[in-house]
């Protein structure tokens, strides 16, 4: 079980206190009192149930393009590199103050672009929501953080994964699961999910265990930006979902808050000292993530 943090329950420096604690030892934590409405979650849940729910040939209509924004099918990313590809299908929306966005047709899926383009409003202020209180725990001044994220790149990703069957059944692939194990790449995700189930994350130790559904509430990890940041102070922790117990359909949608591209991770001065020398070079935000994209990337 994940910590379950009441943002509207405790004042700042205590919620900084079981953030730092949280981040510090799983890496995971969920959010209730975060004050976005449920109906502009609910309005992005149906935008994306009912894009999914065209025929295929008509997704690949915004196929994924270079700038990586669009519909990626089955089979098109492998994030446990090595490994089957993933048994998920989703729909990537960028800033586009960084590039247009592959919108469906309004037609063909009404209100899409306003119900998606409301959930990234929500999520970018609670995700600086997130950073400030990262600051208090980190014991910085406030606004430390603000120099790298004047323009962050920020990612909403629809996600649905269809039941998996179980090893050994017709159709299923050796090793293949809904996500492969993985850390996230920037500094931190939101992520919504339905009751179905499936997402677990990995302890220090290698032991596996299943985050379980809050309603309402949003899992938040961090990404391995923070681990740079911090000098390994926090983790960035594996994590991946295998849909097999909910024999049906899961959804979910992640919001990656990624930083300035031109933003350098160097390690903290509060995390470094005689007795924690810096353990990584400075790097930018945007070379690591255009890496990893690639590296993860199956088919074109």
């Amino acid at each position: 079980m994940i910590p379950v943090i009441d943002l509207a329950a405790e004042p700042v420096a205590a919620l900084a206190r079981r953030i730092d604690a949280a981040l510090a030892g799983d890496g995971f934590f969920a959010i209730t009192g975060h004050g976005v409405p449920a109906a502009v979650t609910s309005a992005a849940f149906d935008a994306s149930r009912r894009f999914f729910a065209l025929a295929e040939a008509d997704k690949r209509r915004w196929h994924i393009d270079a700038a990586n924004r669009g519909f990626d099918p089955i089979g098109w990313q492998s994030l446990d590199v090595g490994q089957p590809p993933d048994l998920k299908e989703s729909f990537y929306l960028g800033v586009e103050a960084h590039g247009p966005n592959q919108w469906p047709d309004e037609a063909r899926v009404p209100g899409f672009r306003a119900a998606c383009n409301a959930y990234s409003q929500a999520m970018d202020a609670l995700a600086r929501r997130l950073m400030r209180l990262f600051e208090i725990a980190l014991g910085l001044p406030a606004g430390h953080f603000d120099a790298t994220m004047r323009a962050p790149i920020c990612t909403t990703r629809l996600l649905h994964y269809p039941p998996q069957p179980a090893e050994g059944e017709g159709g299923a692939v050796p090793g293949q699961i809904g996500c492969g194990a993985h850390t996230d790449w920037g500094a931190l995700t939101l992520l919504a999910q339905d009751d179905a189930g499936g997402l677990q994350v990995q302890r220090a130790d290698g032991r596996w265990f299943d985050v379980t559904p809050l309603p309402g509430a949003f899992v938040v990890n961090a990404g391995d930006m923070m681990p740079r940041w911090t000098n390994d102070r926090w983790r960035s922790a594996m994590h991946r979902v295998i849909n097999r117990a909910s024999g049906r359909d899961r959804w979910s949608i992640a919001y990656f808050f990624d930083l300035d591209a031109d933003a350098v991770i160097t390690p903290l001065d509060s995390c470094v000292g005689a007795d924690r020398p810096a353990r990584y070079g400075p790097i930018t935000a945007g070379a690591h993530l255009a890496e990893m994209y690639l590296r993860t990337t199956v088919a074109a």
